[in-house]
C-alpha cells in the first residue's frame, strides 16, 4: 500500500519535517528533503511490518485529504465548503494540520470535487 508523504521546511527545527497523514505518529527530519524522505519511507515501511506482524489492520489513506492536498493551491476553500456543506474553518483547518475528515465529511468532499 502507497501512503503520502508530506515534507516541509521547519524554520523553528532549521530542517525538513516529513510526515505521512495516514499515520499521524511518526514523524522525521533530515537536513536535506530526501534525507527526511529516506528516513519516513523507513519508519514507515517498519511501521507496517509491525502492524502486520501483530495482525493489526494498516491504516487507510484519507482520499479526500489526499485530493484537497493536490488541488489546494487552485482551490477555493469556502466555495468548497459551501458546496460539500461543511464550515469553511473546520475544512481549512483540518487541511493545514493534516487531521483526518470523518467519513461523513470525506463523502461530502468526494462528492462537491465531482464535477458532472
Amino acid at each position: 500500500m502507497k501512503y503520502t508523504i508530506n515534507i516541509n521546511w521547519s524554520e523553528e527545527d532549521a530542517c525538513y519535517i516529513a510526515k505521512a497523514p495516514a499515520f499521524p505518529t511518526l514523524t522525521t527530519d533530515g537536513e536535506t528533503m530526501e534525507e527526511a524522505l529516506a528516513d519516513m519511507q523507513a519508519v514507515l515501511s517498519m511501521a507496517v511490518d509491525s502492524l502486520t506482524e501483530t495482525g493489526h489492520p494498516l491504516p487507510i489513506e484519507d482520499r479526500a485529504m489526499t485530493e484537497l492536498r493536490r488541488y489546494s493551491p487552485v482551490l477555493n476553500i469556502s466555495a468548497l465548503a459551501r458546496r460539500a456543506g461543511l464550515n469553511k474553518h473546520t475544512l481549512s483547518t483540518k487541511l493545514k494540520r493534516g487531521t483526518a475528515f470523518s467519513a461523513s465529511e470525506s463523502k461530502k468532499i468526494e462528492q462537491a470535487l465531482t464535477f458532472h
